[in-house]
């Protein structure tokens, strides 16, 4: 009684070889695939932070903008680092530097220094 060819007798005789290729392989690759998975996830968490950071930086500078004023122009210049300190296979500091920079003006008195003028 077979299986599509296959011979009861060599599948079960290849289910109790004793010789540890199969071992070996996973003891090899196992540890790698999960160090890979672990630095993925990091690496993603790492683009949150960058996004969250980027998107804190966005709403500090529109409040800024909003509610500035002043006579003049002025610009709103800032700056964040973001850090993935090193660990695992990493073998670096990853670091991303986000830039703000937003031209401020006062728009009401703007419209109303136009209309005095004319």
């Amino acid at each position: 009684m077979g299986f599509k060819g296959i011979n009861l007798k060599t599948f079960i005789k290849a289910l109790n070889n004793k010789r540890g290729e199969e071992m070996v392989e996973g003891a090899i690759s196992l540890p790698l695939i999960i160090l890979t998975a672990m630095l993925l996830v990091r690496m993603f968490t790492f683009y949150l932070e960058i996004l969250n950071t980027s998107v804190a930086e966005h709403v500090d500078a529109w409040e800024r903008c909003d509610s500035y004023s002043g006579v003049g122009f002025q610009v709103y210049k800032n700056t964040r680092d973001v850090k993935l300190m090193r660990g695992g296979v990493l073998l670096f500091d990853a670091k991303k530097e986000i830039n703000t920079k937003c031209y401020m003006l006062n728009e009401d008195l703007m419209v109303r220094a136009s209309e005095a003028l004319q």
